[in-house]
């Protein structure tokens, strides 16, 4: 198992990307290595670092606790 800090990660996202947006995501992956903001020059690190950069923003924006679970029954809805 995996581990961020002292979080432990379990679960993983997928999404499919145009050939030049991933290029686009490995540059700036390297620019936040080389930066400093990540620890790896990966893709992977990158949309974690904004993944979590954008969870925290919500977060703080609609008083909701870091650890909060989402109801059983959430579903999402198709849009009409």
């Amino acid at each position: 198992m995996q581990r961020l800090g002292n979080k432990k990660l379990s679960k993983a996202v997928s999404t499919k990307l145009t050939d030049e947006d991933y290029e686009l995501c490995r540059k700036m992956a390297r620019e936040y290595y080389i930066g400093g903001k990540i620890e790896y020059p990966s893709v992977s690190e990158l949309i974690r670092l904004l993944t979590l950069k954008m969870l925290d923003s919500y977060r703080s924006r609609t008083n909701i606790p870091w650890d909060a679970q989402h109801p059983k029954s959430f579903r999402f809805k198709r849009p009409s």
